[in-house]
């Protein structure tokens, strides 16, 4: 994988360290490479050994493939067609970025050790020090390691979780001592997912998400089509350079691929050029004026249509 063998190009350092933020794969692949050369272990037997088991994480592994003790109670994974996955389910060799194999429950007793080390807990499973580096907004208001959001005491850390047919969400507070996690073992379980954990922000009152509703417009496909193609945007990214998009289509939607960070975007239409990513929120419209149609993400970033 690291030598680009595998599904995807190697893996090269083409910036400065710090000096700008992307979601990396590929760095997380780095690092199980160097926690193996130090261990002297393969990953999922440390992680087993010095993370896993003493957290009392007893259904989680990074197993790849996954053993029979975990296989039994394992979900099959649905694509987007809503058809079984061949094999059940992905093996990944990419194991820290893409090989945890877990339960909500798990998760649950993840966020509850970073929680009470926080809190003050002396004999956690890291230090008081680099929890407090998870816990610290640095660029692109991530953590080291996990996405953080809200300030003060309605600090929230989390992460999402998506494989081929499975998709998943954890979101917890640093100071409250509140979580909650939802997993579905279906690519277009994210809608769902995000229902689930709207909901429950309003019955406990947390206010992570507050609902909101939106009227979607079906729009025919010869109409979206015509979106479809590679985008730029107007600026150049340090250390980047030309910064761009892919945009396909989807079932009735636009889906924009960011190859920069490995985000991925589900716009539905509200009309003819306007869209909303019921997941994230995002909005966008899409002007015709010039000779190429050009993107509007948020009303502050503007991608130009790339000539064929």
């Amino acid at each position: 994988v690291l030598n680009g063998q595998g599904n995807t190009p190697e893996i090269t350092v083409d910036t400065i360290p710090g000096s700008i933020w992307r979601y990396s794969g590929g760095g997380y692949t780095v690092m199980q490479k160097v926690v193996e050369d130090v261990s002297g272990q393969a990953l999922e037997g440390y992680m087993r050994d010095h993370i896993l088991r003493p957290m009392g994480l007893d259904a989680s592994t990074y197993q790849q493939p996954l053993g029979s003790k975990y296989a039994l109670n394992a979900s099959a994974a649905f694509n987007g067609m809503g058809e079984m996955v061949e094999g059940l389910w992905h093996n990944y060799p990419e194991q820290a970025a893409a090989g945890l194999w877990t339960t909500p429950s798990d998760l649950a007793r993840y966020c509850m050790e970073i929680q009470e080390i926080h809190a003050g807990k002396e004999d956690g499973i890291l230090k008081p020090a680099t929890i407090r580096a998870m816990l610290t907004k640095h660029k692109g208001d991530w953590g080291l390691g996990p996405a953080l959001q809200k300030e003060g005491d309605s600090l929230l850390f989390g992460h999402g979780g998506k494989n081929e047919g499975f998709s998943n969400n954890m979101l917890a507070f640093a100071y409250k001592g509140d979580a909650m996690i939802v997993m579905t073992n279906a690519d277009r379980g994210v809608d769902l997912m995000n229902e689930i954990m709207r909901a429950i922000s309003e019955v406990y009152g947390w206010g992570v998400s507050k609902p909101r509703k939106v009227t979607l417009q079906p729009q025919p496909m010869d109409s979206l089509k015509r979106f479809t193609g590679k985008y730029q945007l107007d600026f150049q990214v340090p250390d980047i350079g030309d910064y761009q998009i892919e945009v396909s289509l989807g079932d009735g939607t636009l889906e924009v691929f960011d190859p920069n960070n490995g985000e991925r975007n589900t716009l539905n239409p509200l009309g003819s050029t306007q869209f909303i990513d019921l997941e994230s929120g995002d909005e966008v419209e899409i002007s015709l004026e010039g000779e190429e149609p050009e993107i509007l993400f948020n009303g502050r970033f503007r991608f130009v249509k790339l000539k064929e």
